[in-house]
């Protein structure tokens, strides 16, 4: 009794790990690094001339009001002692709220800019990411792998994806 038992475990142990064996030749990998898509297709490369144009329109901006700003207090340093008292704090108080307001337009500017980057790259790789989904399923892949991330080690380069990607995402943007 016992060897029967013995017997139809390492028969049924044997039959589960041929299927598991079998199964893990249909299984195929792909991997694609969406950092180098985003930054290589068509669609990232325009963001980025886009966001570079806007930085320096506003970089710009802020040069002229600093200049003013400098003009402003070379002028409190030179004329300062022969104003009288309610001139000079007023002209200071005047330079100190430009001067505030100067670093608030500066942060602001920064943090406009930094959401509008993430706000375009998401959409970007949002959309990179429906290209790779779409060529896995054409390309009967299990699995694909995002390389930029750091969790791939090693791959193959036939298993790479990210050219064809930034080419069919490319395709898809121009048509639109």
């Amino acid at each position: 009794m016992k060897k029967k038992g013995l017997l139809l475990g390492l028969t049924l142990f044997a039959f589960i790990l041929s299927a598991v064996s079998v199964r893990a030749a249909d299984v195929k990998i792909g991997y694609a690094n969406l950092q180098k898509a985003l930054n290589e297709c068509d669609a990232g490369i325009k963001a980025k001339d886009t966001l570079k144009d806007e930085a320096k329109k506003l970089e710009d901006e802020l040069n002229v009001k600093q200049e003013e700003l400098k003009k402003m207090k070379d002028e409190l340093d030179k004329k300062a002692s022969v104003w009288n008292k309610e001139t000079r704090e007023a002209k200071e108080k005047e330079f100190k709220t430009k001067s505030q307001d100067f670093q608030q337009k500066f942060m602001d500017y920064g943090e406009q800019l930094n959401k509008r980057k993430q706000d375009v790259e998401a959409q970007i790789i949002e959309d990179l990411r429906d290209v790779v989904e779409e060529i896995a399923k054409k390309k009967n892949f299990t699995y694909v792998f995002e390389k930029s991330v750091g969790g791939l080690l090693y791959a193959p380069s036939d298993a790479d994806l990210t050219d064809e990607v930034i080419k069919v995402y490319n395709k898809r943007t121009k048509s639109k």
